[in-house]
């Protein structure tokens, strides 16, 4: 009984041990020193608020890490392992996250402007009320991600994988979405003014009380789509595939909206 006893407790402190430090002391080090720390094991480590603009640390595994309000504004993240790590409120604005995994990863209120997450896996990551101007997701896997009031102006969605996401309120002008898969997305109060859905799957999209005004929606597949309330004034739908007339009853736009010949939408009150 004793024997055993020593036996659990010796392997209880070895596993508390290696706990105690999950990323390794001589590349966190590096990091502090240098500012750069490629292909480095930084996992469950604690740099909140820390400032690091420009910094390099491509390949590097920092899955389970802290980085709330650091800045890595322009550093360099290509094919970063950021599983489950929280950046609520960082600062990544220019940053290259490019095939990085994100998958779970808290970024509320994240300013990521103008950075890159082309080809990465954002699957079920939280990007609400995240700020997202000019920001590119080319290729990106966004499956079952919270985009909730986010600011996407000008981001670049292109192929994305978007199927059933969340954009309520969410503010997507000038977006550009072409082929993405957005199957099942909710965009109910988006604003999507001036957006670029050409090609875009759109199978049981919820587009309720959305401003689609300007938006181009050229060769997208609507099967099912729910338009209940948007204005698609000025809006291009001219050449969609799956549209049907009950699809629009509930819709408004303009004498400049653009539907297939056969279908048509009742005015809005004001434009």
């Amino acid at each position: 009984m004793k024997v055993a006893l020593f036996i659990f407790s010796l392997v209880w402190g070895l596993s508390v041990s290696a706990d105690t430090y999950a990323y390794d002391p001589e590349d966190m080090k590096r990091l502090k020193e240098n500012g750069q720390c490629r292909d480095c094991d930084l996992r469950q480590s604690k740099m909140q608020a820390d400032l690091m603009p420009g910094a390099d640390l491509s390949g590097s595994k920092l899955r389970d890490s802290i980085l709330k309000h650091i800045n890595l504004q322009d550093a360099l993240l290509v094919d970063v392992d950021l599983r489950r790590t929280d950046h609520e409120k960082s600062n990544l604005k220019n940053a290259n996250l490019r095939g990085a995994t994100l998958r779970g990863s808290d970024l509320e209120k994240a300013d990521i402007s103008g950075a890159r997450f082309d080809e990465a896996d954002m699957r079920d990551a939280d990007l609400e009320n995240v700020i997202a101007s000019a920001t590119s997701f080319i290729e990106a896997d966004l499956r079952k991600a919270n985009m909730k009031r986010g600011i996407f102006k000008d981001a670049d969605f292109t192929n994305a994988v978007l199927t059933d996401s969340n954009f309520k309120r969410a503010i997507l002008t000038g977006a550009i979405l072409r082929n993405a898969k957005m199957k099942n997305v909710r965009l109910s109060r988006a604003d999507l003014s001036g957006a670029n859905l050409s090609g875009a799957n759109l199978r049981f999209a919820i587009f309720y009380r959305a401003n689609l005004k300007n938006a181009n929606f050229s060769e997208a597949n609507m099967d099912g789509t729910v338009l209940w309330g948007p204005n698609i004034s000025v809006a291009n739908l001219s050449d969609v595939e799956n549209l049907k007339q009950s699809q629009l009853d509930n819709a408004c736009g303009n004498s400049k909206t653009q539907l297939p010949e056969d279908l048509s939408v009742r005015m809005c009150a004001t434009n």
